[in-house]
């Protein structure tokens, strides 16, 4: 191999810490800005931008936005994005939200940004990403642990103050924090329980053998400590579809599906151990045990459950006033948070937006490249199933989906051009017949 191939795979491994960096402290590097609503102002929406320019200014066009000529991307991912930018627009002009909501727009700038860091990093190996993974992992259960002791008031909780300040400090701008539960490096314990269902799809993934199981045990322990029932629910599901496609595939045998299960069921137990020893064991039954009541007695069993319900059903009448959305975030007109990204898409952009974006949930199954094809369809399918009762495109996680989109994508653009120039590249006529018969392993000489 030459030194270029040897080379390749180290190719903007830079972006790799960066896109962690932005999916784990995108809550925490903010600042305050005068727009007439809470004045929160994230960092990562400009420095995304920036690093996605320089990045195509280094490694050029053809490596970092191939990617755009895919069709998933023209008929799966850009309908969203459009819409995404442009519905802010039609709001302020036509139904008179407030200037500041054209703020929305960073969520497709961003998107497209980390896409093209993505593309970007579609030649870096699971190696490139192993440390950072797991350095990110093992962060992310160092705080919420911390928190935990907090809480509980355990031995050494005190050495927890100056972090529970720096935490009670992003209220004014997010609103209130929720205490009884661990939210990680993130403002909201669900964004902690959607990462940790991220990063233990990315383990098992992309992390090397041994390291597997223990990158997917830490984050486990991190998605029990956020008390995240959604993301919980989510997990289960998108793993379940997952083994059910490698079966309809044919690709595990027996003996490697009983290691899977057999390594997930001994990450439980060490789980449960763990968090008995460090969490409020109450709690924890407590919301969790009430998912057994939801599956018993219906969806009003759960408090919480039941006045997501209402907010879902003032979606659907708001969607009486407004047939093709409220274009503006639909939050100003309900005066509340719509707990669900299916229902805020409908309520936004109606039929139209919500076709988008399960349009964008499929996108990953057009990835053929194993390397990141894979972990992207279980993330896609963790996304959509929390999605229902959650907000996950809006969850600084959400980074490392698109940067895996991104990448899956640039890879198949490049098997395929690849392979099209095979086909296409003519043989010359001029090579001597008794020499090819000589050597037929060989390919005949090209012309130059």
């Amino acid at each position: 191999m030459s030194a270029a191939g040897r080379e390749t795979p180290r190719r903007g491994t830079l972006l790799i810490p960066f896109t962690l960096a932005c999916a784990v402290l995108a809550d925490r590097a903010v600042v305050g800005v005068s727009t007439g609503g809470r004045g929160a102002f994230g960092l990562v929406l400009v420095v995304a931008p920036l690093v996605a320019a320089a990045t195509i200014a280094r490694h050029g066009t053809r490596q970092t936005l191939g990617f755009l000529t895919h069709p998933a991307f023209v008929w799966a991912i850009a309908p969203f994005l459009v819409l995404t930018a442009a519905l802010p627009i039609f709001g302020v002009m036509f139904y008179g939200f407030p200037e500041r909501t054209l703020l929305a727009i960073t969520e497709a700038t961003s998107a497209l940004s980390f896409l093209v860091i993505g593309a970007a990093l579609s030649s870096s190996d699971d190696h490139a990403w192993s440390r950072w993974l797991l350095l990110a992992i093992v962060l992310q259960l160092l705080y919420a642990t911390g928190q935990a002791i907090y809480l509980a008031r355990a031995p050494g909780w005190e050495l927890f103050t100056p972090f529970h300040q720096w935490d009670l400090s992003l209220q004014m701008f997010f609103g209130e924090l929720v205490q009884a539960r661990g939210t990680g490096l993130y403002f909201n314990p669900n964004e902690l329980g959607l990462w940790a269902g991220v990063a233990v799809i990315l383990a098992w993934t992309m992390l090397p053998p041994r390291l597997r199981s223990i990158g997917v045990t830490l984050a486990l322990v991190t998605l029990i400590l956020s008390q995240s029932r959604g993301a919980l629910v989510a997990l289960v599901v998108a793993l379940a579809a997952g083994g059910v496609w490698s079966v309809v595939r044919g690709r595990p045998g027996r003996s490697t599906a009983l290691r899977t299960v057999l390594s997930f069921a001994f990450a439980g137990l060490i789980v449960a151990v763990v968090v008995a020893a460090i969490g409020p064991s109450r709690e924890l039954l407590s919301r969790f045990g009430a998912l057994l009541d939801v599956l018993t007695q219906g969806p009003r069993a759960d408090v919480n459950l039941a006045g997501r319900l209402d907010y879902w059903s003032a979606v659907l009448n708001l969607n009486v006033v407004y047939p093709w959305g409220t274009w503006g975030p639909p939050e100003m007109i309900l005066g509340t948070a719509v707990d669900s990204s299916w229902f805020r898409a409908f309520s936004q952009g109606s039929v139209p937006y919500v076709a988008a974006l399960a349009l964008l949930i499929l996108a990953p199954l057009a990835v053929r490249d194993s390397r990141f094809g894979r972990g992207l369809v279980l993330v896609a399918v963790l996304v959509a199933v929390a999605g229902l009762t959650q907000t996950p495109l809006d969850y600084p996680v959400i980074y490392l989906f698109w940067v895996l989109l991104g990448a899956g994508l640039q890879s198949s653009v490049v098997a395929r051009t690849s392979a099209r120039a095979i086909l296409r590249e003519p043989w010359t006529l001029n090579v001597v017949p008794a020499e090819r018969d000589r050597f037929p392993g060989r390919h005949p000489s090209r012309s130059p």
